[in-house]
């Protein structure tokens, strides 16, 4: 990615880094793509003065907050049709995410930008939900700021030795993503075993 973003200069490089950002976020290609790869060389490629860093930064928020933007209309638009059709739709887990996401939803939009992989699927599942627009919006914009111009400035820094912190950011993304996926596994223990616990206590009665 680096050598074929040296190629370009200016507003090429905009487009670039805006695309991939709705490409990730906006469409759900962020299992290839990570976002903060495209965040973190725009700053790297503002240091080599290819490119204005405030400019490099207004860029990167607009297109990640548009992205969420796009993958919540998605989400609400496309997402329901798809699943009444297909059995994932009826899946357990789908339904008590859908039902937390319209309750405490923002929060875990605003958390979500800065977990790779999640971050491409979170602004559908969030317009899946039936969390409010209004809400939605408050945090894409809080969060896609904040992460923005953090890893646009992170690339900025850091200069040639990006790469360091690119790996770093993946471990902790993916740490992240380990405790998320166990914190769910036991949740979803506890709540079997109350469910068993209940109807053995109806039938008891």
């Amino acid at each position: 990615m680096s050598d074929f973003l040296t190629h370009f200069h200016g507003p090429v490089i905009y487009l670039i880094v805006a695309g991939l950002l709705l490409a990730e976020s906006g469409f759900g290609v962020g299992f290839f793509v990570p976002g903060e790869l495209a965040v973190v060389l725009g700053g790297v490629l503002a240091r080599e003065h290819r490119v204005d860093i405030v400019a490099m930064v207004l860029v990167a928020n607009a297109a990640a907050i548009g992205s969420y933007l796009v993958g919540y209309a998605i989400g609400r638009a496309v997402l329901p049709w798809a699943l009444e059709h297909t059995r994932l739709g009826k899946h357990p887990m789908l339904i008590r995410a859908r039902d937390q996401l319209a309750r405490r939803g923002g929060p875990a939009v605003l958390i979500a930008r800065f977990v790779v992989v999640v971050r491409a699927v979170m602004p559908a599942l969030a317009g899946l939900s039936d969390l409010r627009f209004r809400t939605f919006v408050v945090f894409d914009i809080a969060g896609g700021v904040l992460w923005a111009t953090l890893y646009t400035m992170l690339g900025y820094a850091l200069g040639a030795e990006y790469e360091h912190a690119l790996k770093a950011i993946g471990v902790w993304s993916y740490v992240v993503i380990g405790v998320a996926a166990l914190a769910l596994v036991l949740n979803h223990v506890r709540v079997t075993r109350k469910h068993r616990r209940e109807a053995a206590e109806r039938d008891d009665d």
